[in-house]
């Protein structure tokens, strides 16, 4: 199986060395590297271009003339990519030898996976390992592996909340036109792994293959465990949240008319965003209507939300 490496960059020099390292020393090497940089004013281009002069297979390299963030440069990426599997990459990890080997032999032998994501390793600022797998961190159990493993509760899950981390997740390259273009509104691997479930089936691949690292320079993913936003500021930005999960919730609707899919996903994804437009409504309401408009929703806190708490803290406006 012929396997691209989309990778993403913006200011990464302290440690992209290392990850390029070790894309170089992987047992199954890929059939290219695609390197899209959005813009660094550090000496990131000048690594990446002296390591595609010794690199054991092509790189390609494109400097975004404007800077195009995260979600866009990915899919600039993913965009770029020939081969039949296309493994997205941070720009600040660092690879276990064996990663891309142990999942080309999956997709290789299972057809009807369409995306494979493993559990990592934690490494600190300073690259120390961490007690926590990235796995543990996120409560990823054994449970949920074995729901996102099943074909028809994954999309379910994934609506709920996505346990996919991008830099350990690989794809078929067959459903490039499908997961593209992506929304703003959407992070590009929460989008591509919820569209891609609905086609074909996840795998959670229960092997550490990669070390993650945590640090404050993150533009998303993990946030440090020091880093703790305080109640009010936490609440803020929930609500400033819902706006955003609304436009994910309609892009994804619009894209499903597009497919052939489960109609509970479909389901699913109404009751979802109509709560949020509830709970939207409840900002331009008085008490007495909060409390009431609040209540006929119950049932949907504790599908949607964190149930007595969420529905206490709209009610109050706390």
């Amino acid at each position: 199986m012929n396997i691209s490496v989309a990778m993403c960059t913006y200011n990464g020099s302290r440690f992209l060395g290392e990850q390029l390292k070790s894309i170089e020393e992987q047992t199954m090497l890929p059939c290219q590297l695609i390197v899209c940089d959005d813009g660094s004013t550090d000496s990131t281009p000048e690594i990446v271009e002296a390591f595609a002069v010794r690199a054991p297979f092509p790189v390609h390299f494109e400097r975004n003339a404007v800077t195009l963030g995260s979600t866009r440069n990915f899919e600039k990426a993913v965009r770029l990519c020939s081969g039949e599997a296309i493994a997205l990459c941070d720009q600040d990890d660092v690879w276990s030898k064996d990663k891309l080997a142990c999942m080309a032999r999956v997709l290789a032998t299972e057809p009807q996976v369409g995306g494979i994501f493993s559990d990592a390793w934690l490494l600190d600022e300073n690259s120390l390992p961490m007690a926590e797998s990235l796995w543990e961190k996120k409560r990823f159990t054994s449970r949920r592996q074995a729901t996102i493993n099943d074909r028809h509760a994954a999309p379910l899950m994934l609506l709920e909340k996505n346990p996919i981390t991008g830099a350990t997740f690989m794809f078929r390259s067959e459903f490039v036109e499908d997961v593209t273009p992506i929304p703003s509104e959407w992070v590009h691997d929460a989008w591509i792994a919820l569209l891609i479930a609905t086609q074909a089936q996840l795998r959670a691949l229960p092997a550490r293959l990669m070390s993650y690292r945590l640090h404050s320079a993150q533009q998303i993913g993990i946030r440090p465990a020091a880093w703790h936003p305080p109640l009010s500021e936490e609440r803020h930005k929930a609500i400033a949240s819902w706006d955003t999960l609304i436009k994910r919730l309609e892009s994804f609707k619009a894209k499903l008319a597009t497919f052939s899919v489960d109609p509970a996903v479909a389901r699913l994804a109404q009751k979802r965003l109509e709560f949020l437009r509830a709970r939207t409504a409840l900002r331009q309401q008085d008490a007495i209507s909060r409390f009431l408009a609040a209540t006929l929703q119950l049932p949907e806190y504790f599908r949607f939300s964190k149930g007595l708490l969420s529905y206490c803290r709209d009610v109050t406006r706390s």
